[in-house]
């Protein structure tokens, strides 16, 4: 018969936090942190030995810096502990000063309402000692609502509900209460833009997109945040003249030039998902604003200048052309021929055939982007024709040579 795992907690053992969290680091031979559900500092332990840069911060500032927790919502740290009543390990992070860590979240029904991290001092926690903390969780339920009160938000706690927008862990009606706790109108339509910036974002950089956010006559920002070299904000228009499109194109444009006017940011160039009306669309917004970044950085010459997600029209679709193509195991058969053809020869049929093909097969647009007289232009495409025995008149072959040859791109990265 195999008895149950011991369970070292009993509510009435502590009178006060404090006494806790000591009780819970001596188990363990770790320091443990208690955190509310916006990650300020409740209690830590006492525990003498070495820690890392993120606990000092912590402790220092009563709360988990706010880079970090942008960097574990980036890497699904935080969603997994809103799902999970189990622990869960966490693999340092060097570049941020963190170390590996075992968190647990400390439910209340369905809510989180609070977390317990123990710091990894070298040996992973054992089986026993997990067990351990998902047992400390349990009691700390308890604890919270006896020694802890309600404390009112801060701009990080709204950067983190923001977070929690954009990866869809929030219900309409919390975006409805939050709106309202901010003193801001429900909004009629938004939209999820990423400006990617070429340096990491400094304190000083961060004052001056604050800055420019504040005054803005085109758009009205209800929630923005920062997350290493990237500025994620979601903005609704001033005015609903049903052109949202133009407003946020136009917001865009202004705010990339006057950072570039006048702080000499230069190579800020934003993009915007779907424009949405419910709540529960940030989340695609938000997917398809980085689908945009993702389009341009693959094809700069065609999609370069791209700034919403209506704008890639099949690009939309290419990674799961891809997909397709993989699962099939199919191949273009009129490119492979072209391609060995190339490689045989030491032509350049391919690059000609999709040059012409972005330049909506005009003739002398294409000659000029490959600097070729167009008599050359003509003798090639005759040429590689008879070696992909296609016909270009035909829209069908036409349009998936044309996907196949955008999807080799996308598969290079």
């Amino acid at each position: 018969m195999t008895s149950e795992p011991r369970n070292p907690f009993r509510r009435d053992m502590y009178d006060s936090l404090e006494s806790f969290a000591d009780h819970v680091s001596e188990l363990l031979g770790c320091p443990i942190t208690l955190e509310d559900p916006h990650h300020r500092v409740l209690v830590y332990s006492s525990h003498d030995e070495e820690t890392d840069m993120v606990r000092i911060s912590t402790i220092i500032s009563r709360r988990v810096p706010e880079k970090v927790i942008n960097r574990f919502w980036k890497d699904g740290v935080i969603p997994q502990l809103l799902q999970s009543k189990k622990p869960i390990r966490i693999k340092g992070k060097e570049d941020i000063g963190l170390g590996n860590r075992v968190a647990v979240s400390i439910w209340r029904g369905d809510e989180v309402i609070g977390y317990i991290w123990a710091i990894e001092m070298g040996t992973p926690l054992t089986e026993e000692k997990m067990g351990f903390l998902e047992n400390a969780a349990s009691v700390a339920r308890h604890l919270l609502s006896r020694f802890t009160t309600s404390k009112t938000p801060t701009l990080q706690d709204n950067q983190e509900f923001f977070w929690r927008m954009l990866t869809g862990y929030v219900k309409e009606t919390d975006v409805n209460e939050k709106l309202k706790e901010m003193g801001v109108p429900s909004l009629a339509c938004f939209t999820v833009m990423i400006f990617p910036f070429s340096k990491m974002i400094t304190k000083e950089i961060e004052k001056h997109i604050l800055y420019l956010l504040k005054v803005s006559q085109d758009v009205k920002i209800s929630f923005s945040t920062i997350e290493d070299n990237e500025l994620v904000i979601l903005a609704t228009p001033l005015e609903d003249n049903g052109n949202s499109i133009a407003c946020f194109t136009k917001f865009i444009c202004s705010f990339q030039q006057n950072l570039k006017d006048r702080f000499s940011i230069k190579e800020v160039k934003g993009t915007f998902g779907g424009v949405y009306k419910q709540y529960r669309d940030v989340p695609k917004s938000f997917r398809e604003a980085r689908t945009v970044l993702e389009v341009r950085e693959k094809f700069p010459q065609e999609a370069g200048e791209f700034y919403h997600y209506q704008e890639l029209g099949i690009y939309q679709f290419l990674d799961i052309l891809l997909e397709k193509r993989r699962q099939d195991g199919s191949e273009n058969i009129a490119i492979r021929n072209l391609k060995e053809y190339d490689k045989a020869h030491n032509t350049e049929l391919l690059a000609t055939l999709e040059a012409y093909l972005d330049e909506s097969e005009n003739i002398q647009k294409t000659a000029a982007r490959l600097h070729i007289h167009p008599n050359t232009l003509a003798y090639r495409l005759k040429r590689m024709v008879e070696i992909m025995e296609v016909d270009l008149s035909m829209p069908n072959q036409k349009f998936m040579i044309y996907l196949d040859l955008k999807l080799m791109h996308w598969q290079k990265e």
